[in-house]
């Protein structure tokens, strides 16, 4: 059986890999052949279970594909103001500034003949200024006014693919609440046992680390404390996941079998009831209901799945070794969560349990004083160690005393904070504040006394290791490998020598001489990176939002450490937010950064030119500096790059009027690379100018289900008759140009054309 359901995970891992989803006929080729195997596997001798698992699993993952792209929205919903009466599903962030809910559609009141998205992510701005709003609870009716667009987030190297974890989610559209009225409804158990939880909080210090440590909601967090938690190595402990649950579930064991055991006092007695067949059974509900308490978070339901598979095994006595215990429980999360391969918590829990199992075959079990300590520490540094590539890879650094404060912290957390915690939930949940206070004052002290060393552990530098100054992970993750096969200690120093060698050797040789223009998927905005020797040139910043971030922290800083670069000029084409939103951001992380344009920059004038490690620039407009910079559409800092032999003409906002300035003032316009003006509006790309440019290639750098319009069909016509191809960010990420000097060729290393069917474009 064992096997079949490894047949089975294999074809459930190739459906993956597929480009487009199956279609039904394919999708019912693949049923008819499984079933065809199975019952030729039990009328022949002929091998062909194994076949039929694998078909299976195809057959599995392909059928829950189609089922997820059949539900995609029409474009039709986007762009535009539409009326929606919801039912709240979770609030899942807070801040002064804006609110961010999960909601479900009940109805609709706009009149579109294609079906309404049914789960959706929605972000509600300001949502005071238009005077006093109460937050929206879970379980309440709200009539809101929505702007709704795509599911697809920004696809750029370095960044998180957002559209996948949204498609794990099964959200199917995002969008802004525009205005919200509350209709009705009661808010959930859940949801008043939260707000009486959040009251008795109120004076209680780490309020926010509580909240999540118990109930599993983080939107309490502040920025310090949350910066805190993950520097350090302890993001983990505030998710409800395996270890929570685990916990939980262990304490609700052990007093079940004290009191059942207290309840018969002859031990053939308790040996006739066959405690370990009843205790479980009494657990069980403890477990579900702290599951309850999670909201069922995707992470908490994947670990409760697990745990019933367990359960299930020492309930009925089932002797199988641990490695197919966790085979079967992952099948089970598989069968339940078709999707959650695509989400980084589920690869890091798998991963977890693996280096557990891994290490108690590795390695013997410690006897003698200490023991259990020893263990504990062991197993602290092992599982630092193999998820040091992930974390490089995934978050962007590696807490490096990770093994050592959660040597200290989880034992803290598991058999003081969390049980006095529960406690105390049990006394808010009566209502008892008083009561409840007290116990989580009592559950936090000892954290509390920490948290100012756990403060100053995570603002030193060595502390927290960023992955631009480590080698790149696949390297990481080869040196980890070395380290813990086993092989005797003189094999793995060998190795790893070796190893160092290498990665120094690959160090030394001098930088890759090519060009290559990085136009980013900034969403409505721009930003490109130039890239020559291992250093960057910047143009633009992207857009920013008050209290919200920019697309700098987003985007471009994760692009730069992914790519090891470091920029050194930076121009600002325009003072438009969607420009120069980022400035801040990038000229605090690099103050070396020589900067034309903008507010802060040297002003941008026609004439202006230079040479930046072999690349020649040229600055074509404005000649004249307006007061406050170039502050309008028309004031934009034109660009001419030269790369080699190929030049590319970066147009920032110009508007038609400046587009004619340009060709009369006799500038060289001539471009084999075009930045489309105006992200494509159409008060720009004016024909008579594109056809003086005489572009093989325009690229277009615009936001998706844009507000403003963008791409004009105008615009898109012009282009399109001028048989000038047009690659757009929105339908494909990000743009990579690479030159050699001489030749050019352009990529999108991100586009569905290129990736697989969960990476499929949505409506744009």
């Amino acid at each position: 059986m064992d096997r079949w359901l490894c047949a089975f995970l294999g074809g459930f891992a190739l459906s993956f890999f597929f480009h487009h989803p199956a279609d039904v006929v394919q999708l019912t080729l693949l049923a008819i052949l499984a079933s065809f195997c199975i019952v030729l596997n039990y009328c022949t001798r002929l091998p062909s279970f194994f076949l039929g698992g694998v078909l299976c699993g195809i057959l599995w993952g392909a059928g829950n594909a189609y089922l997820l792209t059949s539900r995609q929205v029409a474009a039709d919903w986007f762009a535009q103001d539409v009326t929606l009466t919801l039912q709240v599903s979770e609030v899942t962030a807070t801040s002064p500034a804006s609110w961010r809910v999960a909601a479900h559609v009940i109805s609709s009141s706009t009149d579109l003949s294609k079906p309404a998205p049914q789960q959706l992510r929605l972000y509600w701005y300001e949502p005071h200024a238009d005077g006093p709003q109460r937050m929206p609870r879970q379980g309440e009716h709200w009539r809101m006014v929505t702007r709704l667009k795509a599911p697809q987030g920004t696809r750029n190297q370095g960044s998180m693919r957002y559209h996948r974890h949204l498609l794990g989610q099964n959200i199917q559209a995002l969008g802004t609440i525009r205005r919200g009225e509350l209709l009705g409804g009661t808010p959930t158990v859940r949801q008043r046992l939260v707000s009486e939880l959040q009251r008795a909080l109120t004076d209680v210090p780490l309020a926010g680390v509580l909240l999540a440590l118990l109930v599993g909601e983080r939107f309490a967090l502040s920025n310090d404390d949350w910066q805190v938690v993950q520097r350090t190595g302890l993001a983990h402990l505030l998710a409800i996941s395996g270890m929570h649950l685990s916990l939980v579930t262990g304490f609700a064991f052990a007093l079940a079998w004290q009191l059942l055991a207290r309840t018969q006092r002859k031990r053939g007695r308790r040996e006739q009831l066959n405690l370990w067949s009843l205790t479980p059974w009494l657990a069980l509900p403890l477990a579900l209901l702290y599951a309850w308490l999670a909201g069922f978070a995707i992470a908490t339901l994947r670990a409760l799945l697990m745990l019933l598979v367990i359960w299930w095994h020492k309930a009925y006595a089932c002797r199988v070794s641990s490695w197919r215990v966790l085979l079967r429980a992952v099948v089970v999360v598989i069968l339940l969560q078709p999707m959650a391969p695509l989400s980084l918590g589920f690869w890091l829990s798998v991963g977890a349990v693996l280096s557990i199992l891994w290490m108690s075959w590795r390695w013997p079990t410690y006897r003698g004083r200490w023991a259990k300590l020893r263990a504990l520490w062991r197993f602290e540094w092992l599982i630092t160690l193999l998820f040091v590539p992930v974390m490089a890879a995934s978050f962007g650094g590696v807490a490096s005393a990770a093994a050592l404060t959660n040597l200290l912290v989880v034992p803290l957390v598991s058999f003081w904070v969390l049980p006095m915690g529960l406690v105390g939930l049990g006394f808010a949940a009566l209502a008892q504040t008083a009561w409840a206070q007290w116990w989580f004052a009592l559950a936090i002290w000892p954290l509390a006394q920490l948290w100012p060393a756990l403060s100053n552990l995570a603002a030193q530098p060595w502390q927290w290791l960023p992955a631009v100054n480590l080698p790149p992970w696949p390297w990481l993750a080869v040196g980890v490998t070395l380290l813990v096969l086993p092989l005797r200690w003189r094999c793995r120093l060998l190795a790893c020598t070796a190893l160092s060698f290498a990665f120094l050797v690959t160090q030394a040789m001098p930088p890759s001489a090519t060009y290559q223009l990085h136009v980013l998927d900034v969403e409505q905005g721009s930003a490109m990176v130039l890239e020559r020797q291992g250093h960057a040139l910047l143009i633009d910043t992207g857009a920013s939002w008050e209290g919200h971030g920019s697309m700098a922290e987003r985007v471009i800083m994760p692009f730069l450490d992914a790519r090891r670069l470091r920029p050194e000029i930076g121009f600002i084409t325009h003072t438009d937010r969607d420009h120069e939103g980022g400035y801040a951001t990038v000229a605090a992380a690099y103050p070396q950064l020589r900067w034309y344009g903008g507010h802060k920059g040297a002003p941008c004038l026609a004439g202006q030119q230079g040479n930046w490690r072999g690349v020649s620039w040229q600055v074509l407009h404005p000649r004249q500096a307006s007061e406050r910079g170039n502050h309008s559409n028309n004031s934009s800092c034109v660009l001419l790059l030269k790369l080699g032999q190929v030049k590319v003409l970066v147009t920032g906002d110009i508007e038609k009027r400046s587009e004619r300035q340009l060709l009369a003032e006799l500038a060289p316009l001539q471009a084999d690379i075009l930045l489309v003006p105006h992200h494509g509006s159409k008060s720009s790309s004016e024909s008579y100018f594109v056809r003086h440019v005489q572009p093989a290639a325009a690229l277009l750098s615009r936001g998706r289900n844009s507000a403003y319009g963008h791409p004009h069909e105008q615009v898109v016509s012009t282009y399109k008759n001028l048989k000038i191809a047009l690659v757009d960010t929105a339908r494909g990420g990000q743009i990579t140009l690479h030159s050699d000097g001489v030749t050019w060729w352009l990529e999108q290393p991100f586009s569905a054309a290129l990736g697989y069917w969960f990476d499929a474009e949505t409506s744009q």
